[in-house]
């Protein structure tokens, strides 16, 4: 037997090899919850957006819509394909939402994360951003803009957006101490493998 061999088989069974092994596991850790989020993400955004829960305004237009306590999503849609582009780009609007008995206006407040639906039976949507409705009841939604003229049967609708709201959790919980506590665990569970070995 070549004297070389012992060396080489050193070589295959040393620490730099149960290092690389030790590494894959600890990525799987890392990336097990970000997969699976990532999945939830999509299937709400697929299956459980209903994006006119609450009713449809034609763009330029107003109407009174009936909206619960709580976040209402508003999203922009029209008769259209996405086909090869991914996004359906919204156009310039003005959107007000207030008491339809009269009142301040509620603040729209832009998404952190958008959603694209296509193909649904309504054409395409996309996420506008959302208002915080304090006391449910009938609300007069307005939505004007130039721009929309130009586009095939433009609304504005007023729904639910669980994706989003799971993403715009998920982004905070990023950044927060569970995170960090996650990756203590990680790197605890990655030490005693290391020291059994």
């Amino acid at each position: 037997m070549p004297p070389e061999l012992p060396e080489i088989r050193a070589l295959g069974t040393g620490s730099p090899v149960r290092f690389i092994g030790h590494g894959k596991l600890v990525l799987a850790l890392l990336a097990l919850p970000l997969v699976a989020g990532v999945i939830a993400v999509l299937v709400l955004m697929i299956f459980a957006t209903d994006s006119d829960k609450y009713g449809r305004v034609a763009v330029p237009g107003e109407a009174v819509l009936g909206l619960e306590a709580g976040k209402a999503h508003v999203f922009y849609s029209e008769n259209t394909s996405l086909g090869s582009d991914s996004t359906l780009h919204e156009p310039e609007l003005d959107i007000s939402v207030a008491r339809a008995g009269g009142g301040p206006g509620l603040e729209l407040e832009g998404s952190s994360t958008g959603i694209n639906i296509d193909g649904l039976g309504s054409g395409a949507v996309t996420s506008i951003g959302s208002v915080e409705v304090e006391v449910a009841g009938r609300y007069r939604v307005a939505a004007s803009g130039a721009e929309a003229l130009e586009r095939d049967t433009p609304e504005v609708t007023l729904g639910a957006n669980p994706g989003g709201e799971l993403s715009d959790t998920a982004l905070g919980l990023l950044f927060s101490p569970w995170t960090l506590a996650y990756l203590a665990l990680v790197w605890l569970i990655s030490s005693a493998l290391t020291r059994r070995r």
